[in-house]
């Protein structure tokens, strides 16, 4: 009887400190993966505001790669991010991934069903998006080859995939000073001068706040591309400010807040 009752009194105690005390909560809730944050966080009122304290303090970026090959019906990353997402402790606010062109929407053999089947592209990337939190900002790009360093220890030396499947994705958290914005800019073929005001409207301009902007180009075989592309380049090359990018297959994701 007495330890039946000791341990009511424990859990007795360890339930009142658990619903009272918001050191103890936040120190516990620490502990956990985002996504299981957020579920702790529905639990009371203190448990919310202890996780969004903890959730604010979380804005170092985090990474996943996928090497390995997946289901016929989904990409290796898809795959990957999905499993990741339970595990990291960021909650993202902007992602860019990069995966190849060739399986991201090429053919794949599906073993079991003994024929051959054809990805699509978008369904791939909105499989991907629908694994993100809404109101996160997702740019994905496919390339013919593909650089991805191995997940489990930021030792690991990167490989060139120029051949298979693979493709890796950065999460931005909130990141406190940092905004990141996207934008794109296509050629306009009835007008041989780029429209200045489109770089106001991306932030690319009258902005002393910016430090970084990457840019990738796309199509870059077409008439004009290489005209167009410096018209872009060339006013970002007078800034202070670090630039850098290059050429990709296409763009397969492009959402913003």
């Amino acid at each position: 009887g007495r330890g039946s009752g000791g341990a009511m009194e424990s859990a007795a105690k360890g339930g009142y400190v658990l619903a009272n005390l918001a050191e103890v909560v936040e120190r516990v809730l620490g502990f956990l993966p985002t996504k299981a944050l957020l579920r702790a966080a529905c639990v009371c009122r203190l448990w919310r505001e202890c996780a969004r304290r903890t959730l604010r303090t979380r804005q170092r970026i985090a990474w996943v790669s996928a090497l390995e090959p997946g289901p016929a019906e989904n990409h290796a990353l898809v795959r990957a991010l999905a499993r990741e997402l339970e595990k990291v402790h960021v909650l993202p606010q902007t992602v860019l991934y990069i995966a190849d062109a060739e399986t991201f929407s090429g053919h794949e053999e599906c073993h079991e069903q003994k024929k051959a089947r054809k990805r699509n592209s978008k369904e791939t990337a909105l499989a991907l998006e629908k694994l993100l939190p809404k109101r996160c900002q997702v740019l994905g790009l496919v390339t013919p080859g593909i650089v991805v360093t191995p997940m489990g220890s930021s030792s690991n030396q990167p490989q060139e995939i120029e051949e298979g499947e693979a493709g890796f994705a950065l999460l931005f958290p909130k990141i406190d000073g940092v905004k990141i914005h996207t934008f794109h800019f296509s050629k306009d073929v009835k007008n041989r001068v780029f429209d200045e005001s489109k770089f106001a409207e991306a932030g690319l301009k009258n902005n002393p706040d910016l430090r970084v902007v990457l840019l990738f180009g796309y199509n870059s075989w077409k008439t004009g591309a290489t005209r167009f592309l410096h018209q872009i380049v060339n006013p970002l090359n007078e800034k202070s400010i670090i630039l850098a990018g290059g050429q990709v297959e296409s763009f397969t994701s492009l959402t913003s807040e």
